[in-house]
């Protein structure tokens, strides 16, 4: 299945300790954090990947390439970094480069899972959506999605303490006409208004993962995950 990693972002919060790079080649336990990203969907043998990109463009691609010496086949869909189009506006943006289905994962998530189980899941699932989910308990971030019958039935970002038990993983999977149902949609678009439509409407199924997730947004997530991978304890 292909993988869609959005990575346009800024990435303003590491600048203090990346100002020179783009989030996705920051250093992460000696290489560039988008190839800790391959290398768990190599696991996986999920090589077909799309780059949704912007900011620094130019050194992901340079670092990348076509993927081939990695073993993938890696294509790119380009956005304004002066005119960003939001996590939903990038997948819209992207739409001629999408296969029917597809994965989507973010550019500064590092999700230690069983993408296969995800794959099957979903090919199995009849939705046009799936949300993999962690039950969180408020631990590594604040919990934002309730379950109940395979299916994600409450999200919201700005769900209060105890309103929900459960946290969006960062991994979820659509059908491209999900995504082509929004054209036309005022930029930006958070991929965030995407899924809750999809869940209002009963269209979202749930995936339990168990392995936390990791992010390297913030300079302490950065140093978090770095140390993990130093240590091994992600191998």
């Amino acid at each position: 299945m292909q993988v869609v990693i959005l990575a346009g972002g800024l990435g303003t919060r590491l600048r203090a300790v990346a100002p020179d790079v783009p989030k996705a080649l920051v250093p992460v336990a000696g290489k560039p954090f988008v190839d800790r990203q391959l290398e768990l969907l190599a696991r996986h043998d999920l090589r077909d990947v799309l780059l949704c990109v912007g900011h620094m463009a130019d050194q992901i691609e340079a670092h990348l390439g076509d993927g081939s010496r990695l073993g993938f086949r890696i294509r790119y869909s380009y956005e304004d970094p002066g005119s960003l189009l939001g996590t939903g506006g990038a997948l819209l943006n992207a739409v001629p480069h999408l296969a029917e289905s597809f994965l989507v994962m973010y550019g500064d998530s590092y999700l230690p899972t069983d993408y296969s189980a995800v794959v099957r899941a979903f090919r199995d699932g009849r939705k046009r959506a799936m949300m993999c989910v962690f039950r969180n308990e408020g631990k590594w971030d604040k919990s934002n999605v309730r379950v109940s019958g395979g299916l994600v039935t409450f999200y919201s970002k700005a769900a209060r303490p105890g309103e929900a038990s459960y946290i969006d993983y960062g991994l979820s999977a659509y059908r491209r006409s999900v995504i082509q149902g929004y054209r036309g949609a005022t930029l930006p678009l958070d991929l965030a208004r995407v899924q809750a439509d999809l869940v209002r409407r009963g269209e979202m199924s749930a995936f339990e993962v168990k392995d936390r997730f990791y992010e390297i947004g913030k300079p302490e997530g950065l140093e978090e995950l770095d140390e993990a991978l130093r240590k091994g304890v992600l191998e």
